[in-house]
């Protein structure tokens, strides 16, 4: 197998998030500058509480920057931003440490946002990756239950909080025969970039220009999930550990308050390209549910739409929305509470999932940081 390279957001991204004024914030354990023998003690304990990032942040995919600095951008949501209840196009975050998290703006504005598709289409599921020095970002542009008229445009930048371009449209369900043309997770393997989508429709890759912002030339949407026309999952981010590529999707319903049952699962496969299969050794392009991540417990439902990151340890950690149970569903406006969590992915002959298979709803420890 061709050593890979890939620059996904696989070693990019995220955990945590927190508002200053949050009670998520992390403790932190004693720890001194030295030991015996002028060795440095080991780093402070620090723990978190999800949600991280509260109330909205929905659909989250993160990118770690050079400088060690990650960053996080969402689904497009009418919530309180800066103490202001407006829609949010794109929010932005920043985060040193994973868990506490700083709003950096949107990537549009009400005068910048997209105009390629009608005023009341939804701008959702960014997906971010670095080709070169420029940081396209991803975006679908859909209106809800419209499956025949979505599609999948690309905003670029020099710095992951911009100033943002548009660039267009990338691809649409007209241009290659996928309904619910959104979703996407963008990767570089082998020089060449591809785009991973679908939802609820089949799950598809493609070939991608050697910029990212339109389909290559000649190139074909290849179907890799889904038993014909119809699945069950969307949401899909691809990760690599060992000799397998990973790929999670969503499951369920995302957007239906307190009664949602969005769920995690994921397939694996020896090429990025599959085939996938889950643990039960049923085919993803069939009948195959994969196998489970997170689900549903009495804290947290609807944990969702999740992006994968590593800590400085080389720890894997998931970050995703969910819905805190001890809140309402919704916030004023009827925005779905789709807050961010995060959780630290445990391995089990040779599959992920989180502690217990739910959110961390207790004191957890927080993924390792090295100073820099």
């Amino acid at each position: 197998m061709h050593k890979t390279k890939i620059l996904l957001r696989i070693l990019s991204a995220v955990c945590g998030l927190v508002l200053s004024f949050s009670l998520c914030a992390c403790s932190t354990e004693s720890g001194g500058n030295e030991g015996d023998g002028g060795v440095p003690n080991p780093p402070k304990k620090v723990f978190y509480t999800n949600p991280v990032f509260e109330p909205v942040f929905a659909d989250p995919t993160v990118i770690r920057d050079d400088d060690g600095t990650y960053y996080a951008y969402g689904t497009s949501d009418y919530s309180e931003w800066d103490g202001i209840m407006r829609t949010a196009y794109i929010p932005m975050l920043s985060s040193k440490d994973l868990v506490t998290w700083k709003y950096e703006g949107d990537v549009f504005t009400a005068s910048t946002r997209p105009d390629w598709k009608p005023s009341n289409f939804g701008i959702w599921a960014p997906d971010i990756v670095k080709i070169g020095n420029t940081y396209n970002l991803y975006y679908s542009f859909a209106g809800w239950g419209d499956a025949e008229n979505s599609a999948i445009g690309v905003a670029t930048a020099e710095h992951p909080l911009g100033p943002w371009r548009d660039k267009g449209c990338v691809i649409t369900t007209q241009a290659t025969g996928v309904k619910q043309c959104i979703d996407s997770f963008t990767f570089v393997y082998e020089n060449k970039v591809y785009m991973i989508w679908g939802s609820y429709y089949g799950m598809f890759y493609i070939e991608l220009s050697d910029d990212g912002l339109s389909v290559k030339s000649g190139a074909k949407a290849v179907q890799i999930g889904g038993k014909t026309n119809f699945s069950t999952y969307e949401g899909a981010w691809l990760t690599q550990k060992d000799n397998y590529w990973y790929l999670f999707t969503s499951h369920g319903n995302c957007c239906e308050g307190l009664d949602t049952n969005y769920y995690v699962n994921v397939f694996r496969a020896e090429s990025p390209f599959g085939p996938y299969y889950g643990e039960d050794g049923k085919p993803m392009l069939g009948t195959g549910l994969g196998t489970n991540v997170i689900r549903n417990s009495a804290s947290f439902v609807g944990c969702g739409h999740n992006a994968v990151t590593t800590d400085d340890n080389g720890d894997f950690w998931m970050i995703y929305h969910g819905y805190d149970v001890k809140k309402p569903g919704t916030i004023a406006g009827g925005t779905n509470r789709r807050a961010l969590c995060i959780d630290k992915l445990y391995w089990t002959n040779g599959w992920p999932h989180t502690k217990n298979y739910e959110a961390a709803y207790t004191e957890t420890e927080c993924p390792y940081i090295a100073e820099r």
